[in-house]
């Protein structure tokens, strides 16, 4: 008996990876299975910061699309940014930028960020004023929570004048899914939940195989009792209500921060890739009046994006992110806000 069973194992053994060979060839040639996140490796967890960047890491190649080729690099405190001393240097006007990927940068240079372009612009502004220094603080994925956390572990250090924050619709849903929705990996990737939640051996066969990565994405996705509802974003009362209560509270959070060194507090509206109508301007509405009854400032950068010429183009198409003439577009927005609003002496 025995040695019909073994044969018979060993015949199934050498069919199971045979066809599991096949199916990886015929993944990987269709390109069937979802990206890993090369952007988002040598990730860490640190007092500052619930995840971010490693400091002095870099991270470079070719966008998973193939829009575009990213070279990341980061400075001592893990930031998209040059090197700053937390102390403010004399008759320096200090601005703190928070935000997620659009204000990380993702898809452009550095220089062409609209962090990087908004500190040209503002000292580049005829007439006597301060010499405007930027520390630039956007980290992928981030959304008004971790943003307020930041602010509160190290943004203050740098004893920043102003702060404004970038707020993009998706950071609705970002709330939505919450804190834990991205872990970073042993490894240093940032994973989402659903990829994080197979264990140890579960995220090995995610990152080597792509066969295992097709199918441990299609399980996660429907496993997933957690769905987004994107049309509720921009409506009042929605199915995301509480969400934009939570984002509104964490804002007030962080005004009050602001406050209590003597800054102010800024929202800047950049909208997610269009077409646009007019539902897409809920966003701008609920921010700007929130803003107005609590003290803080508020610039819409949508204006300018939806009258602009259709070329060059200002999104990438697949990716979503700005270009770097998006990213041009904003900062020159965020410039003229700034000035018009007396934000910036």
């Amino acid at each position: 008996m025995k040695k019909r069973i073994l044969p018979a194992l060993l015949t199934l053994l050498i069919a199971l990876v045979a066809a599991g060979a096949i199916g990886e060839f015929a993944v990987r040639r269709l390109g069937l299975a979802p990206p890993l996140p090369e952007q988002f490796k040598n990730y860490a967890s640190t007092p500052a910061m619930p995840y971010g960047p490693k400091p002095h890491s870099r991270a470079s190649g070719r966008s998973f699309k193939g829009e575009f080729e990213y070279d990341y690099r980061h400075n001592a405190f893990g930031l998209r940014d040059g090197e700053h001393e937390l102390s403010k240097p004399p008759g320096v006007f200090r601005i703190l930028g928070l935000g997620d990927s659009f204000t990380y940068g993702v898809g452009a240079a550095f220089e062409e960020t609209y962090l990087h372009r908004l500190e040209q612009m503002l000292n580049t502004r005829p007439g006597d004023h301060p010499r405007v220094e930027i520390i630039k603080a956007g980290i992928p994925r981030y959304f008004p929570e971790p943003e307020r956390i930041l602010l509160e572990k190290l943004g203050l250090q740098f004893q920043p004048d102003l702060v404004i924050v970038g707020f993009v619709p998706n950071d609705v849903i970002d709330t939505f899914y919450g804190l834990d929705a991205v872990t970073v990996d042993p490894s240093g990737y940032l994973l989402t939940r659903q990829a994080a939640s197979p264990g140890a051996v579960g995220r090995f066969l995610y990152k080597r195989s792509h066969l295992c990565r097709l199918v441990l994405a299609r399980f996660m996705a429907w496993r997933n009792d957690r769905v987004e509802n994107w049309a509720a974003v921009y409506e009042a009362g929605g199915a995301h209500e509480a969400d934009w209560r939570r984002i509104e509270d964490e804002f007030a959070r962080m005004a009050a921060l602001a406050g209590s060194i003597g800054a102010r507090l800024v929202i800047a509206h950049v909208p997610r890739k269009g077409p646009w109508t007019d539902a897409h301007d809920y966003p701008a509405r609920r921010l700007a009046a929130w803003a107005e009854a609590n003290g803080a400032g508020f610039v819409d950068t949508r204006p300018a994006m939806r009258a602009a010429p259709s070329a060059p183009p200002l999104y990438y198409p697949k990716d979503g992110h700005c270009t770097p003439t998006g990213y041009a577009m904003v900062a020159g927005a965020i410039a003229r806000g700034l000035e018009e609003g007396g934000w910036v002496p």
